[in-house]
C-alpha cells in the first residue's frame, strides 16, 4: 500500500509539474506575443506620425513653392509690361531676362569687373550675385498706371489664395 501511495504520490507530482511547465510555457508564450504586439504598435505609431510629419513638411514646401511661383510670375508680369511700354534700358532688360553669369558673358565682364564697375566694396564671394538681384528688383523696374498694377496685384492674391485652396495647412 505504502508503494501505491508513494506511486500515486509521485504521479501526481510529476503530473502537476508537467501541468505547471505547460502552463508556464503558455504564460511566457503569451506574455511574448503581448509585448510583441506592443512592439509592433508603437512601431506603427512612429511610422504613422514620422508619415504625417514627412506628409505636412511635404505640403508647406509644396504651398512655399507655390507662392513663390505666385510671386514670380507677378514679378515677371510687372517686368514684361515696363518692357512692353518701353520704360526700361537695354541693360535693364538684360538683368531682368539673363542670369548673372550670362549677364557678365554677355558685357564681357569678370565678376571682379562687375563688382569694380559697380563699386562694390564687400569681399564676399558672393558681393556681385547679391547684388545683380537686389539690382533687378531696385534699379530696373518702372512705374505701371494704377489701373494694370492693380490687375497685377489681384491676379497675384488669386494666385496665392489657389495655392492656399491647393495645399491646405492644419
Amino acid at each position: 500500500m505504502k508503494k501505491i501511495k508513494l506511486s500515486l504520490s509521485v504521479t501526481i507530482l510529476l503530473a502537476t509539474i508537467i501541468l505547471g511547465g505547460f502552463y508556464y510555457t503558455t504564460q511566457i508564450s503569451k506574455q511574448r506575443s503581448i509585448e510583441k504586439q506592443q512592439r509592433v504598435e508603437i512601431e506603427q505609431n512612429q511610422q504613422e506620425r514620422l508619415e504625417k510629419q514627412q506628409t505636412k513638411e511635404d505640403s508647406e514646401q509644396a504651398l512655399n513653392t507655390c507662392i513663390a511661383n505666385a510671386e514670380e510670375n507677378y514679378s515677371k508680369r510687372w517686368d514684361k509690361e515696363c518692357k512692353r511700354l518701353g520704360k526700361l534700358t537695354s541693360k535693364c532688360i538684360d538683368i531682368n531676362e539673363l542670369s548673372y553669369m550670362e549677364y557678365l558673358k554677355k558685357y564681357e565682364l569678370t565678376e571682379e569687373e562687375y563688382e569694380k564697375q559697380r563699386e562694390i566694396t564687400d569681399d564676399s564671394i558672393m558681393a556681385g550675385f547679391l547684388d545683380y538681384f537686389t539690382r533687378r528688383n531696385n534699379e530696373c523696374s518702372c512705374r505701371l498706371p494704377t489701373y494694370t498694377a492693380d490687375d497685377f496685384e489681384d491676379y497675384k492674391d488669386k494666385l496665392k489664395a489657389d495655392c492656399f485652396k491647393r495645399y491646405p495647412q492644419k
